[in-house]
């Protein structure tokens, strides 16, 4: 194996790993913050948190782990006829990054400033919009992860 592929792969699988790990961490950042908004613990300013980190790192380390995917893809080591789990992850996990990357600051920041302007119910239905859309994007990524591991 050459030596940039192995960077490369280095790259991808520690970006993936960050990634999942960090939406998980969000999840249960904001489950939690819902669950204890009677408390103190204001609901809102989780939800600003969790939607600043999300962009400012979230989707950085996406592009980064898609950018290093794309490498390894170019790279000759693999022909020109791919393995069916490659396939898969290739071309699923390359869109579902380019709707992470686009549409979740889009969607997620509307859903941060409804939290912001509205109180209550209404404010706890947009954070937990949010989480709904965490939590696709966990089961996307551990999808993703199950299909590489068992190589169909």
């Amino acid at each position: 194996m050459q030596m940039d592929y192995s960077i490369a792969l280095f790259i991808h699988v520690l970006s993936m790993a960050s990634w999942f790990g960090g939406l998980a961490v969000m999840v249960i950042w904001l489950r939690k913050s819902t669950r204890l908004n009677e408390e103190g613990l204001s609901m809102k300013k989780s939800m600003e948190s969790i939607h600043n980190l999300n962009v400012r790192m979230m989707i950085p380390v996406a592009v980064l782990g898609a950018l290093a995917g794309f490498y390894m893809y170019l790279s000759p080591m693999w022909s020109s006829n791919m393995p069916l789990w490659l396939t898969i992850k290739e071309r699923g996990i390359s869109i579902f990054i380019l709707l992470y990357i686009i549409a979740f600051p889009i969607y997620g920041g509307k859903l941060s400033k409804r939290a912001q302007a509205e109180s209550g119910q209404a404010a706890e239905t947009a954070v937990k919009r949010y989480i709904m859309l965490l939590n696709i994007s966990v089961l996307v990524l551990l999808f993703t992860i199950f299909i590489v591991t068992i190589k169909l």
